[in-house]
């Protein structure tokens, strides 16, 4: 019994330990990466994988359902405007345009307002 003891202990000595990479937000929302699923919405497909692309942080992601809010803190070029605005995303074409919002994208399944941050 004891042989198998330190027999087990001495196998989890040897096995490689490696660090899992930091994930795009994109992994962690399974919205692009590897696991990339298609929405019914161009406009949100369009916008999830240029921030993908664009960002060299996390992507915040807020809110599931009609509204979402997209954001991306730190953008990989310093003259990229993508880290700039907060991407409003809203399901409901019946709902308004939220205050200080521009229309940025439509499409029969949601439409896209950017806010610029302050």
């Amino acid at each position: 019994m004891l042989k198998n003891v330190i027999f087990a202990l001495g196998m989890f000595g040897c096995a490689k330990h490696t660090t899992p990479p930091v994930p795009n937000m994109h992994d962690l929302s399974n919205y692009a990466g590897a696991e990339f699923e298609p929405t019914s919405s161009v406009c949100l497909d369009g916008l999830l994988v240029n921030l993908g692309v664009e960002c060299s942080t996390l992507v915040e992601i807020v809110g599931e359902g009609v509204i979402s809010y997209m954001q991306c803190h730190k953008a990989k070029n310093n003259r990229s405007p993508w880290d700039k605005y907060t991407f409003i995303v809203i399901g409901d074409h019946n709902l308004g345009t939220p205050p200080d919002a521009v229309e940025f994208c439509v499409d029969p399944f949601s439409v896209i307002y950017i806010q610029e941050r302050p």
